[in-house]
C-alpha cells in the first residue's frame, strides 16, 4: 500500500518534510499542513511552507515516482475555498487535499474541517466548485463533527465528485484523538465509497499496517502523522518488511540526528535569538520521547538556553558508535 505522511501544525513543516524524506524515505506522499485564511486571503506563513520542494522537485519527482508534496486546504464556504485553490494552482501545484476532518475548536467553531461536515449544501458547492477546477483533489475527513451519519449523509455527495482519493479517520471531531476508532462505521464507508480509500488513525508500527492491509485489501494506502513522527522510519520499515524487533537502533538513531541537524542548521539560520530557535526546534523530540533516555529528554523540554540544548544533544549522540 501507499504509506502518507499526515500533516500535523507546528511538526510536519517544510524543513522536516524535505529531511525525512532525504534521510528515511519510505513515504509516497506528504502532506502539507492546511492552508487557511487570514484577513481575506491566504495566510503568508502558510504558504511560505510550501516552498520545501520547489517547483523543479515537484516535477521531477512526478517524473521519477519519488514522494510527492501535497499542498492541502482547510475553509468554511465556495467562496474560501475558490480563494485558497487559486493561489495554490498558481503557484503550480496539480493535486490539492481538502480538509474536512480537523477537529480543533478553534477551526471547528469557524465552521472548518470536521465543522464542515454537517453542512451539506456547503460541502455540495465546493463538490460542485472542484468539478470546474482543472487540478486533481482529494478529501481528508472524519466520520461526522457529532454524529457518523454526517459522513453516510455526504458520501454520495462525494461518490459523484471527481476526487481522486478519500482517507478516513474513524473518529468524530469531537473526540480529538481520544477514545475508541468507530471500525464499525470505517467499514461501511469502506464497502460504500467509490473512491480509493486510505485509512487514517493510531497506527504506530509496522504490524498494525500490515494488520489494515489484510482487513482491507482494497484499501488504496494508509495515512501515518503521529505514529511516524514517533518512528521516523516506519513507512522505509513497512517498505522492507522490517518490524520495530529487527531494526537496527543505531542505524535508527544515526538517521535521526542527521535529520535533527539538517532541522538545526535551518532554525540556526532562519531565526534570531535563543528562544526562537529552540522553539522551533525543540518540538522535534516531542514524540520521540520512548526513543531517548528519559533524563535528557527532560533537560532538551527545560532546555532555556541553546547552550543548555546543545549540550542535553551531545549526550544523546555519546550513545552513537
Amino acid at each position: 500500500m501507499k504509506i502518507l505522511f499526515a500533516p500535523l501544525q507546528g511538526y510536519t513543516t517544510g524543513i522536516y518534510r524535505r529531511a525525512h524524506a532525504e534521510i528515511f524515505g519510505g513515504v509516497d506522499a506528504y502532506y502539507a499542513p492546511f492552508l487557511r485564511i487570514e484577513n481575506g486571503k491566504p495566510r503568508e506563513k502558510d504558504l511560505r511552507d510550501l516552498n520545501s520542494f520547489d517547483g523543479n522537485a515537484r516535477e521531477r519527482n512526478a517524473r521519477e515516482g519519488n514522494a510527492r508534496e501535497i499542498p492541502q486546504i482547510i475553509a468554511n464556504s465556495v467562496d474560501e475555498f475558490k480563494i485558497l485553490a487559486n493561489a495554490l494552482i498558481a503557484k503550480g501545484y496539480t493535486e490539492i487535499d481538502f480538509n474536512m476532518g480537523c477537529p480543533f475548536p478553534m477551526q471547528v467553531n469557524r465552521h472548518r474541517g470536521a465543522g464542515l461536515l454537517s453542512d451539506i449544501q456547503a460541502v455540495q458547492a465546493i463538490m460542485d466548485e472542484i468539478k470546474a477546477t482543472p487540478v486533481k483533489f482529494s478529501v481528508k475527513m472524519r466520520l461526522g463533527q457529532d454524529s457518523p451519519n454526517e459522513a453516510f449523509a455526504l458520501l454520495p455527495i462525494l461518490n459523484e465528485a471527481p476526487l481522486s482519493q478519500i482517507t478516513l479517520h474513524p473518529r468524530l471531531g469531537k473526540q480529538q484523538y481520544k477514545g475508541a476508532i468507530d471500525f464499525k462505521s470505517f467499514e461501511k464507508f469502506y464497502a460504500e465509497c467509490r473512491h480509493p480509500l486510505v485509512y487514517n488513525g493510531d497506527i504506530t508500527s509496522v504490524s498494525q499496517i500490515c494488520e489494515i492491509e489484510r482487513r482491507y485489501p482494497k484499501l488504496a494506502g494508509v495515512m501515518i502523522g503521529r505514529g511516524m513522527l514517533a518512528r521516523p522510519s516506519m513507512a522505509a520499515d513497512y517498505k522492507e518488511l522490517r518490524d520495530i524487533n529487527c531494526a537496527d537502533p543505531q542505524d535508527f538513531l544515526s538517521k535521526l540526528f542527521q535529520m535533527h541537524q539538517v532541522i538545526f542548521d535551518h532554525a540556526c539560520k532562519t531565526y534570531q535569538g535563543d528562544s526562537q530557535i529552540l522553539s522551533h526546534i525543540q518540538s522535534f523530540w516531542e514524540y520521540l520521547e520512548p526513543s531517548i533516555p528519559k533524563k535528557i529528554f527532560k533537560k532538551i523540554k527545560k532546555a532555556g538556553k541553546l547552550s543548555e540544548y546543545q549540550a542535553a544533544i551531545i549526550e544523546i549522540t555519546s550513545h552513537l558508535p
